[in-house]
């Protein structure tokens, strides 16, 4: 068995960041806005130090739960997530605002169902 309260700590964490990334790319509607200016630059910067954040804890949850947990949810591909983690911890300079600004418009609705879904099972 696991530690649901730390699992579920994560999971908050998962979804705080997943808000904060929405928010803050609201404006951004394409790959080349994140560059438009040193404030976008910022945004750009933030939404990846989130995207890292969330990784991280993908990674952690899936640790603890010894894999037996995420790959309940096969529709998010979970690898994806602690791989682009990886990228942007270890090869920051290599992180493609192309790829960013598709998993910013196009991944993290269906991320934040899939915790949120993790989220209630664990708490009934």
């Amino acid at each position: 068995m696991f530690d649901r309260g730390r699992v579920l700590d994560r999971c908050e964490q998962i979804v705080e960041s997943i808000d904060l990334i929405m928010q803050w790319s609201n404006s951004i509607q394409s790959a080349e806005d994140f560059l438009l200016s040193p404030e976008h630059v910022l945004i750009f910067d933030g939404c990846v130090m989130r995207l890292q954040i969330i990784g991280e804890n993908i990674k952690k949850i899936d640790e603890c739960t010894n894999g037996e947990l995420l790959c309940e949810y096969p529709e998010i591909p979970w690898h994806k997530v602690i791989a682009l983690r990886n990228i942007i911890s270890h090869e920051y300079a290599n992180v493609d605002e192309e790829i960013i600004f598709a998993i910013v418009k196009q991944s993290l609705s269906p991320l934040k169902l899939a915790i949120l879904k993790i989220r209630n099972i664990l708490q009934s």
